[in-house]
């Protein structure tokens, strides 16, 4: 039978005090030299000790990715679920421990002591989808990438093609028939994805009123009274272009409250492809924003940023999914 290997081993061999090797073995290596702490690893490694903490592998690298909406993250239910979900799959094959924090810059005091918190876990790199919290990390020394938050030249960005999607969908409603179009977007948010629409469909010969360039609040029972109230007693658009497919949901649930069907009498592109989009009745016809790709990406500007490489920006491809919210016009 092989004796296991002990802290006492280690230390006899390393010529260090057994206290020294339990500290940074259990992860409380503070005050001990970089240096110390890598020859106790690796030398814990080589002599196959079985008690490595995780945190402590050499070569991995720690990532937190910070938000401020720790909802958006539940299983499969927006984008940024489904890339973290991705990046949790592949995470132990690429070195990187991965881990979800709650993180607002909205009380100079509270984000004081969040971020000491986090500094206590020693982590190497910082993953954020708010520029707001992007920059207040960037000032404090830390490294950081930006996830589907716009473009910083002071950090990597990695986003998704809004611009194409949006002109994807307009192209798409077009080829299918359609010649008036409204969209429905969470108020505040119509940038790139919305122009990109009105861009391609209003210049291949589609319209677009304004009157049904519907803002809605995002959250979903808010949403359904308020598109419900917004299509009441009123001749629609034959199509509705929507910010991400967790607005389809309560479009559905609004307009056959006032006795309309989709596809039938209204049709919906979404954005997102998210899980739930792909079984519901009708399945939802949405713009694809690559989730895995985009976690693949990511995984890749953690290594660029981990050797110290410079900031770059990265727009990941998105492609559209036919499926059944769209009719086909004559």
């Amino acid at each position: 039978m092989t004796k296991k290997t002990t802290v006492k081993d280690i230390a006899e061999k390393l010529g260090i005090s057994a206290a020294t090797i339990s500290f940074v073995l259990n992860g409380q290596d503070k005050g001990i030299s970089e240096d110390t702490r890598r020859k106790v690893i690796a030398a814990a490694v080589a002599m196959n000790y079985r008690k490595l903490p995780r945190i402590n592998l050499l070569g991995w690298t720690r990532i937190a990715y910070l938000t401020s909406r720790i909802e958006h993250f539940n299983s499969y239910t927006s984008f940024f679920a489904g890339v973290y979900s991705n990046m949790q799959r592949k995470s132990a094959a690429n070195k990187i421990e991965l881990s979800l924090h709650e993180f607002s810059t909205e009380s100079p005091e509270e984000s004081y002591l969040q971020l000491q918190k986090l500094r206590a876990m020693d982590i190497d790199i910082f993953l954020s989808n708010s520029p707001l919290t992007a920059k207040y990390l960037l000032k404090n020394g830390l490294k950081v990438i930006l996830v589907q938050g716009g473009i910083m030249l002071e950090c990597v960005s990695v986003y998704c093609d809004d611009y194409s999607a949006g002109k994807i969908a307009g192209a798409y409603a077009l080829k299918m028939g359609h010649t008036t179009a409204g969209t429905i977007f969470p108020r505040g948010m119509p940038g790139a994805r919305f122009n990109g629409f009105c861009e391609a469909f209003t210049t291949g010969g589609g319209q677009c009123p304004e009157e049904f360039r519907w803002p809605v609040t995002f959250d979903h029972e808010t949403m359904t009274g308020e598109i419900r109230q917004l299509s009441k007693d009123r001749k629609l658009p034959t199509l509705f272009y929507c910010f991400a497919d967790n607005i389809i949901f309560p479009a559905i649930r609004a307009l056959s409250i006032s006795k309309l069907r989709v596809p039938d009498d209204v049709s919906l592109i979404g954005t997102d492809n998210l899980y739930w989009g792909k079984y519901a009745t009708p399945a939802f016809t949405t713009v694809d924003l690559n989730e895995e790709m985009f976690a693949d990406k990511l995984i890749e500007a953690v290594r660029h940023v981990t050797v110290g490489g410079a900031p770059y920006q990265l727009a990941v491809p998105v492609k559209l999914i036919e499926r059944e919210t769209v009719n086909k016009l004559s």
